[in-house]
């Protein structure tokens, strides 16, 4: 059982990263949104409408696309540098650890009152900030500066990867950005993308609590499991859910484009 000063550190540092993510993912988003409107601008799109379909479908792709990302993570840690780059793979294996580590005293929960804060705090909290920040401004100002939407949406997907400073899942994490830049573009408003970075951290962290309420170890989680086969599936259906998506939500897009 965790010791009173072992809860008030956790929560502390719940805090800590609700009022970090809500000041640097959340507000200057907003701000320029807000600002840049007057010009006819529409950084977020969080009027755009969404069919109960796209809901439906964008969760559905969510579990969907899991265990490929998962299998993209046993294959980013088996990556190494070469030899020249020993000291910069031991700093990415050092920082990835410790941040694994900080991952783990986070999603360590007890009871239900417990799970519900780490659903905002690490589900609801990001996923409005890190879309707003990353989809709804860096890919729209990459995507007017080069005039190419797909590198807008990748180049995006580099930095949102990135400034998570951990380089052992970077590629993994660099997908579902691209993913979550696609579904922002087709759907023509910020919301289904925040829906599905929702699903994906939620899941993260029901799967913790429930693992847990088992008496199981949280170590499984930094070593996944899923086989080359069971990922090829699963990239196939998803893909095949995009581009259902893809095509229902169609004459949106050819509005936004008049």
């Amino acid at each position: 059982m965790a010791s009173p000063a072992d809860m008030s550190a956790k929560g502390s540092l719940l805090l800590m990263q609700s009022i970090v993510s809500v000041g640097s993912f959340i507000a200057p988003p907003l701000a320029l949104h807000l600002f840049e409107r007057k010009s006819g601008a529409d950084y977020l799109k969080l009027n755009g409408k969404i069919s109960g379909k796209v809901v439906i479908l964008t969760i559905v792709l969510m579990f969907c696309i899991a265990p490929f990302i998962d299998w993209t993570v046993k294959v980013n840690q088996m990556m190494d540098l070469p030899a020249f780059m020993e000291g910069l793979e031991k700093w990415m294996r050092d920082k990835e650890k410790e941040l694994a580590e900080l991952t783990k005293h986070l999603l360590t929960m007890k009871t239900p009152t417990e799970l519900m804060i780490n659903i905002v705090v690490v589900a609801v909290i990001p996923a409005i900030g890190e879309e707003f920040l990353f989809r709804g401004c860096f890919q729209t100002i990459i995507t007017k500066i080069t005039r190419n939407q797909h590198l807008g949406i990748w180049l995006a997907a580099g930095i949102f990867s990135a400034i998570h400073v951990q380089f052992l899942g970077f590629f993994p994490r660099m997908f579902l950005g691209v993913l979550f830049g696609y579904i922002f573009v087709w759907s023509g408003s910020i919301w289904p993308a925040v829906l599905a970075h929702f699903v994906n951290n939620a899941t993260a962290v029901v799967s913790a609590y429930i693992m847990q309420s088992k008496g199981k170890s949280l170590d499984s989680l930094d070593h996944p499991s899923t086989s080359l086969p069971e990922a090829t599936i699963s990239l196939s259906v998803a893909l095949f859910i995009c581009y259902i998506i893809f095509k229902m939500t169609k004459e949106t897009r050819e509005v936004l484009n008049d």
